[in-house]
């Protein structure tokens, strides 16, 4: 039995220039044993498994889940359509040793929380041992906005 301690941070959405959820880092994807069409973290019958403590072996893999909410629409043709680029970087130190492909989203994909959700599996074998930094990099492109939040992730053998 053991416990974890973080500091919770709920930022103020209404002021960002890209109003984005938390990045929430996991290592399983579970069988939904039952209904339930509200949790977010569920997706096509399975649910993520958040690991609070963001250490990962290198044979896991890493999903990475989150939100962008309100992308900012532009119209073609009498369409509305959005425009957000994704990639995740790792850093150790100042240098960046792996990145995802980026990954560009047209559509509002939960139209019940004007969300466009992202979901990212990266193999940690992909990555040596050792501690990174995780930078999540989103563009919203028709806004002209973008972030970068970071996470810790230690990579163990």
């Amino acid at each position: 039995m053991g416990s974890f301690e973080a500091p919770v941070v709920v930022p103020d959405i209404r002021q960002a220039p890209v109003k984005m959820s938390s990045v929430v880092v996991g290592t399983k994807l579970e069988p939904l044993k039952r209904t339930d069409k509200d949790n977010p973290l569920v997706r096509a019958g399975r649910e993520l498994v958040p690991n609070v403590t963001h250490v990962v072996s290198s044979d896991q893999h890493l999903f990475f889940y989150y939100e962008l909410y309100d992308p900012a629409e532009a119209k073609t043709g009498g369409a509305h359509a959005v425009r957000v680029l994704i990639s995740i970087a790792f850093f150790r130190g100042r240098v960046r040793v792996f990145e995802t492909p980026a990954v560009q989203t047209t559509e509002v994909s939960e139209p019940n929380r004007r969300a466009a959700v992202f979901q990212f599996d990266v193999p940690a074998a992909s990555l040596q041992p050792g501690l990174y930094t995780c930078q999540v990099n989103v563009i919203d492109d028709v806004a002209g906005t973008f972030t970068f939040p970071r996470v810790q992730l230690l990579v163990r053998r």
